[in-house]
């Protein structure tokens, strides 16, 4: 049976803004939405922690709800905790569809209330305005007086040097104006919404760049599934909007786009690719790359994480902290390559032990291999500014990384089954037949979660070492790969 007269929380008001299509299912056909992803489960989990840590800024604050689930409770939990005249954590208010618990609600003066949303991004976004309107419109609905609404974001300015100093780590931003402006909307929205949730079957909403703005939306694959294989999304660098114009035009399959549409020399390759189903090749531009490797090779390839609250001294929130690397050596003289590799145990800082082993192993001659090399070279840097002793042979190795990404990313090679991605992913697969199908573990940020839950949470040691092994599988296969993609593109060139 539907909800005659629906409560809409903040998150459901926010889907209502950014689908109406999402909203319906939510309150008729909640069943068919996918669970969260490990990915977004760990955004989630993230948030909670930074508002954990918020809450240490303001002292002597009640958590009004503690575990309790009931909703008439928590309302009545919520009006009792007021006439403390205490920071209030989770305190829940409506009026009339309108619900929202307010992650702290602060006194100010004798009668009046601040609204604090704590958010773990590094700066204020759009959708947080939108937030704090629908809250402001619940809690003065509800009889409360608010004169400000602050946004508590992470810093991102802020480098750990021992204890995390929350005041250091956060940043807050007055948002009343804005807020204020968007809360003329909100009634019009609320009854929308509430006229959407009443319908006997979804609206047919078009695929849009609102599929992933703000949030990447659960529905993506129910709505997106009429799409063939190759489509305008898939063009290399090709504008979004555009694309979706297109589709909306019934422009469909790339192999069969208008003349009238422009497109980029690597886009036409990339298309008549598709259409002959053939290879393209550019040898001469291929075996310029590979006469630039200089033996002996090393692969390299960095695994890393990074959080909102900084887990180790001189990192600031986000930064990307190496914990793994694979590295596969290759002499000329023909010999099986030779892996060496590392994985950080235990909660100590891993930087100082990679820096300290890569050195030994990456010799004084010879190109450093790897995809996307900027990125394995950002971190070498960054790691060696703060252990310093580190600094000059990183600047004698600087120049020796050669990066893979180079001749696909120019597309001296294209194949059709990459469908616009110049991501090893992609690649591996087409040009090798060998791909990361198999694997426990076959994703970058997969590992990053996988690595930080076993490191720092509380799991057994059997299940440790099996995620750590299925770690550096997929880490091996990086550089693996890596060979075997430079053998093949010899190949293609003799």
């Amino acid at each position: 049976m539907k909800p005659s007269s629906p409560f809409i929380s903040k998150s459901k008001y926010l889907n209502g803004l950014q689908c109406h299509k999402l909203l319906w299912f939510y309150y008729n056909a909640k069943d068919q939405i996918p669970a969260f992803d490990m990915q977004t489960q760990a955004i989630f989990d993230q948030g909670h922690l930074v508002g954990k840590l918020a809450k240490k800024l303001y002292p002597g604050g009640i958590e009004v709800a503690g575990g309790e689930r009931d909703f008439g409770k928590i309302l009545e939990l919520s009006k009792e905790a007021q006439s403390h005249r205490k920071p209030l954590f989770e305190a829940a208010f409506k009026s009339a569809n309108a619900y929202a618990r307010v992650d702290i609600l602060n006194p100010a003066g004798k009668n009046d209330w601040e609204i604090v949303e704590v958010k773990s991004s590094t700066e204020v976004k759009d959708v947080n305005l939108h937030d704090l309107a629908l809250q402001r419109y619940a809690y003065e609905g509800a009889g409360l007086s608010i004169t400000k609404c602050f946004i508590l974001h992470i810093n991102n300015e802020y480098v750990r040097k021992g204890d995390v100093e929350p005041k250091k780590l956060f940043a807050k931003t007055d948002v009343t104006n804005e807020v204020s402006d968007l809360l003329r909307s909100v009634p019009s929205n609320l009854r929308t919404m509430i006229d959407v949730i009443r319908q006997r079957g979804y609206p047919d909403i078009e695929i849009g760049p609102h599929c992933s703005d703000p949030y990447g939306c659960p529905l993506q694959e129910l709505c997106w599934k009429f799409l063939p294989e190759h489509n305008p999304l898939t063009l290399y660098y090709f504008k979004k909007e555009k694309a979706f114009e297109l589709i909306h035009d019934g422009h469909l399959d790339i192999r069969k786009l208008p003349a009238s549409v422009s497109l980029s020399d690597k886009q036409e390759i990339q298309v008549k690719a598709l259409q002959n189903g053939k290879v393209h090749i550019d040898k001469e531009g291929t075996r310029d790359f590979l006469e630039r490797l200089d033996y002996p090779l090393y692969y390299l390839d960095f695994e890393t994480f990074g959080t909102a609250i900084p887990l180790y001294d001189h990192v600031r929130p986000y930064e990307q902290i190496p914990f793994q690397f694979s590295l596969h050596i290759v002499d000329p003289a023909g010999k099986k390559p030779r892996h060496e590799s590392f994985l950080a145990d235990g909660t100590k800082d891993p930087r100082h032990e990679i820096l300290k082993r890569l050195k030994k192993l990456l010799g004084n001659k010879g190109s450093i291999v790897a995809y996307n090399a900027p990125f394995e070279k950002d971190k070498l840097k960054k790691a060696s500014d703060v252990f310093t002793e580190f600094s000059t042979w990183y600047q004698s190795i600087e120049t020796r990384f050669v990066d893979l990404l180079a001749p696909f990313k120019s597309f001296y090679y294209y194949h059709p089954d990459q469908c616009g991605s110049a991501s090893i992913k992609a690649i591996l697969p087409a040009l090798t037949g060998k791909s990361y199908e198999g694997l426990e573990i076959a994703e970058g940020g997969a590992a990053s979660l996988e690595y930080l839950r076993v490191t720092f949470g509380d799991v057994d040691d059997k299940e440790r070492q099996k995620v750590r092994r299925q770690i550096e599988q997929y880490c091996a296969l990086d550089t693996e790969g890596m060979i075997m993609i430079v053998e093949e593109l010899g190949k293609l060139t003799r």
